[in-house]
């Protein structure tokens, strides 16, 4: 998995349509319990095969983690204050095809961005994408589950809520956990919880 380093508005500002599909299934992580996506077969209006949430791409090409709660000259993840824990989502998902799409994806995702950049509460944040399954990937670190649950609720959120799935696949996975360790706040760690709830799903 390759990995640059970005500033967080640097990384909110990436022109990706995989990206901007992952960021949109966010919106969906306050509506229900977590959602994992069965591996898709393959149609030729679908995502291609074996392309599913919980299975973590071999070409994944993520940023680093960046915002306030990283620690600028490392890189990593500065833990949370004693005694307490993160509220860690992740996200994945696929952008439908087609211009008139792609025009929606800018109407939302610029809204998205906006929110984001300003949103109390939220600690870190990674894009990542893999060119072979055209997918998108977040992993948003949040001070607690009431700080994700307020993005949730946001304007950009209430506004985007009736679109998403008719930008993105229907295969799109949403999850969250709560951790006080750096080392399970990872792209890998959410394609773990994905696979899991696709498992309970069965």
């Amino acid at each position: 998995m390759t990995t640059t380093t970005r500033t967080l508005n640097e990384t909110l500002e990436r022109p990706s349509r995989a990206l901007a599909a992952a960021v949109l299934a966010a919106l969906l992580a306050g509506c229900g319990s977590d959602t994992g996506a069965t591996p898709s077969n393959g149609t030729p209006d679908g995502p291609p095969a074996g392309c599913a949430g919980g299975v973590l791409e071999a070409d994944l090409e993520a940023e680093q983690l960046s915002g306030p709660g990283v620690d600028p000259a490392t890189g990593e993840l500065q833990p949370p204050p004693e005694g307490s824990s993160y509220t860690v989502s992740a996200t994945y998902g696929i952008p439908r095809p087609g211009d008139a799409v792609m025009e929606k994806y800018v109407q939302y995702f610029g809204a998205i961005q906006a929110q984001l950049a300003s949103q109390p509460g939220l600690v870190a944040i990674q894009l990542a994408q893999s060119p072979s399954c055209g997918s998108g990937r977040t992993l948003a670190v949040w001070s607690s589950a009431e700080a994700m649950y307020e993005f949730v609720m946001s304007p950009a959120h209430v506004a985007a809520m009736d679109a998403v799935d008719e930008l993105v696949h229907p295969n799109y996975a949403v999850t969250h956990w709560e951790t006080a360790r750096a080392a399970e706040v990872t792209m890998a760690e959410g394609a773990r919880h994905m696979h899991a709830s696709d498992a309970r799903a069965r």
